[in-house]
């Protein structure tokens, strides 16, 4: 029995840019959907690898479902995705990286919460693929973040971010712009803007591919950490109260320890006394790691155990580039404009046999 009769129609926009590792799992992924999408709308944006190429042959055995548009020259993914508006079929709109991977349910999941008038957007939950022991960091970020912060926000109807690896919002909302560079929580704070629903489903799963190295991990929080605060600069003034008092919390927890933080890392190098500078780190690493130990043991992953070990250091950069991109975007007014494409992981066959998904 077709799904689809049961809920509204939907459209899937991939866009990509060099995923020739990645693009023949995610679309795999997309095809297998319990409820399958009325159209798969596959975005080459410039590719110079093969990208482009599995696309046509995914579109060739499947003409009547899959749409592949070519962009000749790389144009960001904002303006790659606003290429598909014109050919979009049905009410709801998904999305999704081409280097992530969905769970078959996923949509089935997701799809149902847009009966509800009031729903403009839903987001699933985001799982990183255990690669290394940095990849594994940005797992338990994700297992932090999504299973306090998010879950606290959704309470609150104050969901900041639909996340690009998996999200969906109503066709007349989807109008990805390219003012910032995240263009997801763009997407996001407009809904919340006009008063729709954000609900945050978390059975809705999407395996994603992390920086696999300190430069790519970096230059990704450098991209996400400016488009936070270009958007905040963009919609703070028009946001529901209850999404206001969220941003300003997380922008104050974060911003007050970078500060303190970075004047003890001073402190201690012109006086040669680092004593307090490592109880403040303590005092942060800490709680995170009682918490990291508690996840890991309760989802039984002890495979992230090795990457609690990296968390003070993680913690310290994750500070210094928050410190940074705050004094750079609000303090100096020199936006960010590069979207600084994360290294991906390129896997021979014998590791693609072994990942951990």
């Amino acid at each position: 029995m077709d799904g689809r009769k049961f809920f509204p129609s939907f459209t899937v926009i991939v866009p990509a840019y060099n995923e020739e590792e990645s693009i023949a799992k995610c679309i795999d992924s997309i095809l297998l959907q319990t409820v399958p999408p009325d159209r798969i709308i596959l975005i080459n944006d410039g590719s110079s690898d093969s990208t482009l190429e599995i696309m046509h042959l995914y579109r060739e055995i499947f003409p009547e479902r899959i749409m592949v548009i070519d962009i000749k020259r790389n144009t960001g993914k904002a303006t790659a995705m606003r290429e598909a508006l014109p050919y979009i079929k049905g009410d709801v709109v998904f999305f999704t990286d081409a280097d992530s991977e969905l769970d078959s349910r996923a949509f089935e999941y997701m799809i149902r919460h847009f009966l509800d008038p009031e729903v403009g957007g839903v987001c699933g939950y985001i799982k990183s693929r255990k690669y290394n022991m940095l990849t594994g960091v940005r797992e338990l970020q994700y297992i932090l973040g999504q299973e306090v912060y998010k879950k606290g926000e959704a309470v609150l109807n104050a969901v900041t971010v639909i996340p690009g690896s998996i999200g969906a919002v109503r066709r007349e909302f989807f109008h990805p712009t390219a003012d910032t560079l995240t263009e997801d929580m763009d997407l996001t704070l407009s809904l919340l803007e006009k008063g729709y629903k954000i609900v945050y489903e978390t059975r809705a799963v999407a395996w994603t591919s992390d920086p696999p190295n300190l430069r790519s991990y970096i230059n990704q929080n450098i991209r996400w950490y400016s488009g936070f605060f270009q958007n905040i600069m963009k919609h703070f003034r028009d946001l529901p109260r209850s999404v206001k008092i969220v941003v300003l919390l997380l922008s104050l927890e974060s911003t007050i320890f970078s500060i303190i933080l970075d004047a003890l890392l001073v402190y201690g190098i012109l006086l040669g006394d680092f004593l307090p500078f490592i109880i403040a780190l303590l005092s942060e690493i800490i709680p995170w790691s009682v918490v990291s130990l508690y996840a890991i043991i309760k989802r039984r992953r002890m495979d992230l155990m090795k990457s609690v070990l990296l968390m003070p250091l993680i913690k310290v950069l994750d500070f210094h580039t928050w410190f940074y991109t705050m004094v750079k975007e609000l303090l100096l007014r020199k936006r960010e404009t590069a979207w600084r494409r994360v290294d991906r992981i390129k896997l021979t066959r014998e590791r693609k046999q072994h990942m951990t998904i």
